[in-house]
């Protein structure tokens, strides 16, 4: 079900899966117009991990992709990628055992640097290793959350074209602090004001929050004649419903967004699952009595959330036919931060109840009504 090193730390293990499955997309659309790809891990760690060979870790986790995309676009369309990699450690002992394991690595045919000290002390040297032109993924997971999520300590990295970035928003500690007077300067420069949530439910406020930091920063990117995209998903406590913390994607291409709440969908059901074994093992270990496993193993959508993506589609359509293709789809996904099977899925009970009309849908298609990689109209009957 999950590998025993994560035992305990089954939201690494969500988030490494995440950071996994879209690298290798990502790398592989990339790689085949791309001579060079820099990848940055701002916050490498290794962190409390057993063993030299840190296969749990975004360190080992990061390479192998790496590895595994500079073969499959050499083997599928002979093209020879430079990887580059850099892996930035403030923690002297931490940073000794990653320098030592990438030198293991060294005959690997990917470039590895490490760098030891404080993020926010080395983001000239950063940009400098990265250079101006390469294409390149900054992962920004930090520990905490002060002088690292402020807008203005990401900004110069931010303001790098060809670049795109998941930061790990720590929601938890943000949601703690975010009315306390003392942290108000912080707030400021988290969200671009000081957020005002009196009166919202738990929802509103979590929605609210992380919308305004997607929207900060969106807004300190440089205005390229690119549309910058945010996208995020939830990883959650372990075992109370709530939200630990979400992981922020920001880029500037639709496809990205597409390809990242791809990831996400998959990364959803892996987590339900997750929470569900890690339930089940508190509750034996509390009781010392088998339970069934929860209902939040289930990955389909409710009749009710069906019925809001429904109401979503008739709103934006009319009898004006409509094209539909990657920038539309891109923001549907950012508005909503519903999955792109979720609007399919509504879209096939529109078009059987003979509400829509997909008029370029020339054969019946029985999962995705609509093909947003080649544009298609749609009308409301």
């Amino acid at each position: 079900m999950i590998p025993e090193s994560y035992e305990g730390r089954e939201q690494a293990y969500i988030k490494h899966t995440l950071l996994e499955k879209y690298l290798e997309r990502l790398f592989m659309i990339l790689g085949k117009n791309e001579d060079t790809i820099c990848y940055v891990d701002c916050f490498a760690g290794p962190w409390q991990e057993d063993g030299d060979d840190l296969q749990d870790t975004s360190i080992a986790i990061s390479l192998n992709t790496m590895k595994k995309c500079r073969d499959g676009l050499l083997k599928t369309y002979n093209k020879n990628v430079h990887f580059r990699a850099l892996f930035i450690e403030k923690n002297k002992n931490a940073y000794e055992k990653l320098h030592a394991f990438l030198d293991t690595e060294a005959a690997s045919g990917i470039e590895t640097t490490a760098m030891n000290g404080v993020f926010s002390d080395l983001r000239g040297d950063i940009l400098k290793w990265c250079g101006k032109t390469d294409f390149t993924f900054f992962f920004i997971d930090p520990t905490g959350w002060k002088n690292v999520v402020e807008i203005p300590t990401l900004k110069p990295l931010l303001q790098r074209p060809r670049s795109e970035f998941l930061i790990n928003f720590m929601f938890d500690f943000i949601l703690r602090t975010h009315t306390q007077i003392e942290f108000s300067k912080h707030m400021q420069e988290i969200f671009g004001e000081v957020p005002d949530t009196a009166g919202m439910s738990s929802k509103e406020r979590e929605t609210h929050l992380i919308d305004l930091y997607r929207t900060h920063l969106k807004n300190a990117q440089p205005n390229t004649g690119l549309k910058a995209r945010s996208a995020y998903v939830k990883v959650l406590d372990t075992l109370k419903d709530r939200t630990k913390y979400d992981l922020v994607y920001l880029t500037r291409h639709p496809k990205g967004i597409q390809v990242f709440m791809d990831a996400s969908e998959k990364l959803d059901f892996i987590q339900k699952r997750v929470r569900a074994h890690a339930k089940e093992a508190h509750h034996v270990s509390k009781t010392k009595q088998p339970k069934l496993l929860s209902t939040e193993m289930i990955n389909e959508p409710s009749d009710e959330d069906l019925n809001e993506v429904k109401k979503y589609w008739l709103n934006k359509l009319s009898d004006q036919p409509k094209r539909f293709g990657i920038e539309e789809l891109a923001d549907m996904l950012e508005e909503t931060a519903w999955f792109e099977s979720d609007f399919q899925a509504a879209l096939k009970e529109l078009v059987a109840e003979n509400k829509v009309i997909n008029i370029d849908m020339k054969r019946k298609r029985p999962k995705n009504i609509v093909n947003f990689d080649n544009i298609e109209r749609l009308v409301r009957v």
